[in-house]
């Protein structure tokens, strides 16, 4: 898997104590590239690669204008997430399983998503994509970093998804299910990320 600056896209809302919610749009400046051993390094990103940062939140912008996305849940309740195995299924700390929906994740992805998804202070807002469809439930799912401040009681949290930056950094393949409520949206990413330059 070729080095790739890591694109996640994070709405940062302030919580205990805060009266007020603000949306920030970070690309992150980290890149993500695995070794000869098989770990994974994570280093400052070149001024080459923060310029493709810049380029993929364009392209982000424009994909958001055709193929919206969920609206962010803030507030909802969360989970943490206990074990994630192929092809994109996490366990979760009460007890259920949920599958990714919309991607097929192989083990290298698994490795990515783990230290995505299972950091300390990183928990997940499970949205499944419909009633009694059974285990592993098919979800859309946004990840919830809470950081506290400085401040006595007081936290921030910023949300993302998972999914598409699976997608944007190529870990995981676009997979179309009768469930999945962003088909469209996530084969138009891929199409956007990994299409052949000239077909751009």
């Amino acid at each position: 898997m070729n080095p790739r600056p890591l694109l996640i896209f994070l709405l940062a809302a302030c919580s205990a104590g805060c009266t007020q919610q603000r949306e920030t749009e970070l690309a992150a400046s980290a890149t993500a590239e695995t070794l000869p051993d098989g770990s994974i390094q994570v280093r400052k990103s070149t001024a080459l690669e923060q310029s493709r940062v810049e380029d993929d939140a364009a392209k982000i912008r424009a994909l958001d204008a055709r193929y919206p996305s969920a609206p962010t849940p803030l507030g909802a309740p969360t989970e943490r997430v206990t074990q994630i195995s192929v092809p994109g299924i996490l366990q979760l700390d009460d007890g259920r399983t949920v599958r990714l929906d919309g991607v097929r994740c192989d083990s290298k992805a698994v490795d990515y998503l783990r230290r995505l998804l299972s950091g300390e202070g990183v928990s997940v807002v499970v949205m499944p994509s419909g009633e009694n469809l059974g285990e592993p439930i098919p979800a859309d799912v946004w990840s919830v970093s809470t950081i506290q401040l400085e401040e006595p009681k007081r936290t921030s949290q910023s949300y993302s998804k998972p999914i598409e930056t699976a997608i944007t950094s190529g870990w995981c393949e676009v997979e179309a299910t009768p469930t999945c409520k962003y088909n469209e949206r996530y084969a138009a990413l891929a199409a956007a990320f990994h299409a052949p330059a000239g077909a751009r």
